[in-house]
């Protein structure tokens, strides 16, 4: 009994080795076969932060400035004409340039002449081919100057031409001086008057409004360039022909000095108010060729001294009629002196006045 239940046990063992062969021969193959699959399998690899890469501006334009647009600026000088010292004003016609490396920038639309009344621009043009931007236009203007008239007319007069960017402030655009190559024609001329230089300076000017931009407070700065022309004048014949009326009235005034009083005394009121009127005619006209000035001038020097010389000569008739009747020597010896002491104080007054006027 105890074999027969031996051999079922026996005959169960081959089987389980059998199966357990196989077994360890399927761990094996996917011992082998699993690293591989494994290796061969995509192994996910974390994110790299990366930086943008800003967008290139488009082709054919540049980035915007940092700074203010520099704009080199200069001027020559063609015709100089129309001096008008009553109205203020003179005419000029010049070529002014804008060199700079902004190719939006358009100095011919915005640049103008501050201080010209009416002013002209043409014949614009634009060329690149150097590299820069280099603009020219030629401008016609009527332009408005404070006359110095303290020595007319001896005087030297400092003409301006004031160029300005009326668009864009001193923040975004700087007018730079070309005084280099800033000229005046060889060929200008202007009678009675020597051409004595040329100056050209560049300069920001302040003005006590913002214009409206919410960006600043109060104030405003612009940059801008000014051509001064320096002129001297020959004064010594416009002298005599300005103020010979003048010199009319004083001799006039002291023709009645030498005359006799006992026989001419109507003679010498009537050469007096002759006097007069010929110095009034002639103010007349020296009004109306100089403007009005708040200093003390060499003509109104010459006319004080004139109107003066004119009371003198009257106010001496009126005195001798009450020296005559009480001592008609005394009354010559007082003839005398006021004609001499009137004529060597005009004489003396005005050529003191001459002298300095020419030497500024």
């Amino acid at each position: 009994m105890a074999a027969a239940l031996r051999f079922p046990s026996f005959a169960l063992r081959r089987p389980l080795r059998a199966l357990a062969s196989r077994l360890i021969l399927v761990a094996l193959v996917l011992g082998v076969s699993g690293p591989a699959l494994a290796a061969s399998e995509p192994v996910p690899t974390p994110p790299v932060a990366t930086t943008p890469t800003p967008a290139a501006p488009p082709t054919g334009e540049s980035p915007a400035p940092a700074g203010p647009i520099s704009v080199k600026t200069g001027l020559f000088l063609t015709q100089l004409y129309d001096f008008d010292m009553a109205k203020r004003s003179f005419t000029a016609t010049f070529w002014a340039w804008f060199l700079h490396n902004d190719d939006k920038y358009n100095p011919a639309q915005t640049v103008e002449i501050t201080n010209a009344k009416a002013s002209q621009g043409k014949f614009a043009s634009l060329d690149s081919s150097k590299g820069v931007n280099w603009q020219q236009v030629k401008y016609n203007a009527t332009i408005q100057e404070a006359w110095n008239i303290t020595h007319f007319p001896f005087d030297r007069q400092e003409l301006a031409i004031v160029l300005e960017d009326a668009q864009s402030d001193a923040s975004a655009v700087k007018l730079v001086a070309d005084s280099a190559n800033s000229r005046i024609d060889s060929s200008v001329e202007v009678p009675g008057w020597t051409i004595e230089g040329l100056t050209v300076r560049d300069v920001d000017v302040v003005y006590n409004t913002s214009y409206g931009d919410p960006t600043l407070q109060g104030t405003s700065a612009y940059s801008r360039v000014v051509a001064t022309i320096t002129m001297k004048r020959h004064g010594l014949r416009l002298l005599f022909s300005t103020f010979i009326g003048f010199a009319v009235a004083f001799l006039l005034a002291m023709l009645t000095f030498p005359l006799s009083f006992e026989s001419m005394g109507g003679s010498r009121i009537g050469l007096c108010a002759a006097a007069v009127f010929a110095a009034i005619g002639n103010k007349y006209v020296v009004d109306n060729m100089l403007p009005p000035a708040s200093s003390f001038t060499l003509a109104d020097g010459i006319q004080a001294t004139s109107f003066a010389s004119i009371f003198l000569a009257a106010f001496t008739v009126v005195a001798m009629q009450g020296l005559h009747k009480s001592s008609p020597r005394l009354s010559r010896l007082f003839n005398a002196v006021m004609g001499i002491g009137t004529m060597v104080a005009y004489l003396a007054v005005n050529g003191w006045l001459i002298l300095q006027a020419a030497a500024s």
